[in-house]
């Protein structure tokens, strides 16, 4: 969680108890559909809209991080470098 952390725009808290990142991705700038659609086809990390598990889930996304810490390392780094798409995007809200 440390590492999503430091992804401009992500605000993510530890989990409990399960093994998904509920990720607060308000700072983004951009709807939780476009961060997806970015991270699929940019880093090549898939996630899921948050609006998927209700309305209040609409400046989410969720990972799943059950994979091995090399992949997990890996996929941040990705993402990492996917986010230039969104730092110094309009606030949309």
């Amino acid at each position: 969680m440390r590492e999503l952390n430091q992804v401009p725009g992500f605000r993510c808290p530890h989990p409990d108890g399960a093994f998904y990142a509920w990720v607060n991705i308000r700072g983004t700038g951009m709807p939780a559909e476009e961060v997806c659609r970015v991270l699929l086809e940019e880093a090549g990390v898939a996630a899921i809209p948050g609006a998927a598990f209700g309305p209040s889930g609409r400046d989410f996304v969720r990972f799943s991080f059950a994979s091995s810490n090399a992949t997990l390392h890996e996929a941040v780094e990705r993402i990492q470098k996917a986010s230039i798409s969104w730092q110094g995007a309009p606030a949309s809200r």
